[in-house]
């Protein structure tokens, strides 16, 4: 029985020691001139308290882009992502902090939507490959759902984000390439049914949870004919993506 209650006793000694160092916070050391604490997380509240170069702080959890942390002498409040990230470990290790929120930190996007081209319905589908934080090639197959004929495009292009680690909504501007082919509905036939088109885009980006976000997009293409005029039409289009 005697050691049973020491097994026992050293058991229950190494799940409380495992569980503190899980528990265990994250301590970090300001590397900058100082680092402003605020009192909620939003650039909205005041800074009320300022660490220093060389201090510790302890970071205690986060939420989106800001982190709790408390300052040596047990201030507790609110520090943004990008300064929390250019602190260091008591080591002089980089703190293991990205730069970036977790949402920005993507590789592919897929997507749907609707929206309007020259008048005609429109049903849109694409895929995105991110090269960078702020920048994405885009791939996008649409129909136009017209009266007289249907028309289905295919663009690739490059869509810059121009400040990614904005969560609610971030403006974003495009261009690319592609070719549309027409069909008609009642005749006569079109004179061209495939053309060659370039476009440039703006629009804006959101995330409504950490894996799915909206689009809103506005694009303006050149149609390149075989007649005297080029044709400009015009597109706007709401959607849906998920990423992962």
């Amino acid at each position: 029985m005697r050691y049973l209650f020491v097994v026992t006793l050293l058991v229950q000694a190494l799940f409380v020691t495992q569980s503190y160092a899980k528990a265990k916070p994250l301590e970090l050391v300001v590397a900058e001139p100082y680092l402003e604490m605020r009192s909620g997380p939003g650039r909205g509240f005041p800074v009320f308290y300022v660490v220093g170069r060389g201090e510790t702080l302890v970071v205690l959890f986060s939420r989106t882009d800001w982190y709790k942390v408390r300052a040596p002498r047990g201030q507790e409040g609110w520090a943004r992502r990008e300064e929390l990230a250019k602190t260091l470990f008591a080591s002089g290790e980089p703190a293991p902090i990205p730069p970036y929120p977790d949402f920005t930190n993507h590789r592919w996007e897929l997507g749907a939507g609707y929206g309007v081209y020259n008048r005609q319905n429109l049903i849109t589908a694409y895929t995105d490959l991110a090269l960078t934080q702020s920048l994405d090639a885009e791939f996008v197959l649409q129909q136009a759902l017209g009266t007289i004929d249907n028309r289905y495009v295919a663009t690739i292009g490059l869509r810059h984000t121009f400040v990614p680690e904005w969560k609610w909504a971030s403006p974003t501007v495009g261009l690319g390439t592609g070719y549309q082919t027409i069909t008609d509905k009642i005749p006569p036939k079109p004179l061209e049914t495939r053309n060659q088109l370039g476009y440039v885009s703006i629009g804006a980006r959101g995330f409504i949870t950490k894996r799915f976000m909206w689009r809103l997009d506005w694009r303006s293409y050149v149609i390149f004919t075989k007649q005297n005029a080029n044709k400009e039409p015009e597109e706007w289009k709401f959607g849906l993506a998920v990423f992962y």
